[in-house]
């Protein structure tokens, strides 16, 4: 019991999860109306039941998209295995200032490229610079082709990703066989959930 119990914390600590999330989970989730193909899409994928190994959480601010992919990671988390959360801005802001220290940017990216669960949370709102776009590439085409498991939320088209000129991004997310798009078309979240 205690040996599992640090091997969960461990795993926690590695996720990165937002301290303000600590009860975003999906029990607390209001899965009603526009928000519940999302719900169950997203709990499917968490406990790997069906075929959904990607899925891209795809609508306005604040309509619970990192919700569901926070809990999305302590479902996953709690079933035992790796996960890793990153806030798209700040993963590249990480990677690239890993360049610095030795070995670490090839540690950091080999960590992105195979954890069993990677979470890119607000895809879309980095500079949408060249080098950024191709590291995306570079990790989403890893896991694609690997069949690793990834979830997205965004508040943009998916063909309209800043950068993505050649929609290369969108493209794998929008047509990997294995891949689950939800459009959520559902008022603010944080307002709905107050009443």
């Amino acid at each position: 019991e205690r040996v599992l119990r640090e091997r969960y914390e461990h795993m926690l600590k590695l996720c990165q999860l937002p301290a303000a999330t600590a009860n975003w989970t999906f029990e607390n989730f209001d899965a009603s109306g526009p928000l519940q193909e999302a719900y169950d899409a997203a709990l499917q994928l968490a406990e790997e039941r069906g075929n959904i190994k990607w899925l891209a959480l795809v609508g306005d601010v604040d309509v619970g998209k990192s919700h569901l992919a926070v809990a999305i990671c302590r479902r996953w988390l709690a079933r035992g295995k790796p996960a890793r959360y990153m806030l798209v801005p700040l993963m590249l802001e990480e990677l690239r200032s890993s360049y610095n220290r030795e070995g670490e940017y090839e540690r950091l990216m080999n960590f992105l490229l195979k954890v069993p669960l990677l979470v890119l949370d607000d895809l879309g709102t980095q500079k949408p610079t060249e080098w950024a776009v191709e590291k995306l590439m570079q990790i989403v085409d890893y896991r694609y082709v690997n069949g690793l498991h990834l979830v997205v939320t965004t508040n943009r088209s998916l063909d309209e990703l800043p950068g993505d000129t050649e929609h290369r991004i969108g493209s794998r997310l929008l047509r990997a066989d294995f891949s689950r798009v939800v459009d959520i078309d559902a008022s603010e979240y944080r307002l709905r959930r107050k009443t």
